[in-house]
């Protein structure tokens, strides 16, 4: 459970509750709309950055949090979408910055709906690191294009990769 969340941040709290228990899925039975399932069926979590910034929610409360959503998910897939697999998914955004997290339906061979090399893995605490590490939580900072170090090329911004936690949910 998480009423941890209850004492350090009660709007945290409320808006984790509200992404667990309220789903409201949108699903196709069509391998092409997985996209568009994706689209329809994510959440973003940002009520938790400030705890996270100031380092005031440990690694493995943080794991909880997504853990709590991903099994009060799961719980409600198994319950109305019988013999049918599902894909959870959570990423952090670092410029929004946000914990994303989304489910789509699973489909042997289709990887997972995003535009880039996607790093996939199946330990929550990968993603969860990096995000504590890298999210911009006072804001992008602005490159001085007059600095030649400052300029992404285009293979850099072509090869990006995106550390992705998944899990193949069985209704």
């Amino acid at each position: 459970m998480i009423t941890f969340l209850q004492t350090k941040g009660i709007k945290a709290y409320n808006e984790i509750l509200e992404i667990a228990e309220r789903p409201d899925f949108l699903f196709s039975n069509d391998r092409d709309q997985v996209d568009a399932e994706a689209r329809y069926n994510h959440r973003t979590i940002q009520r938790l950055n400030k705890m996270i910034k100031y380092n005031k929610l440990s690694l493995n409360e943080l794991e909880d949090v997504v853990a709590f959503v991903e099994s009060a998910w799961a719980s409600y897939l198994k319950k109305f979408y019988e013999e049918k697999a599902f894909v959870f998914y959570m990423w952090g955004d670092y410029q929004i910055p946000a914990i994303r997290i989304s489910v789509v339906s699973y489909y042997e061979g289709l990887g997972l709906p995003f535009g880039c090399i996607v790093n996939q893995v199946d330990d929550r605490k990968e993603v969860l690191i990096q995000y504590r590490e890298k999210a911009c939580f006072d804001g992008i900072p602005i490159r001085d294009s007059e600095d030649p170090n400052s300029v992404i090329d285009d293979e850099e911004e072509n090869t990006y990769l995106l550390t992705v936690y998944a899990r193949i949910i069985n209704g």
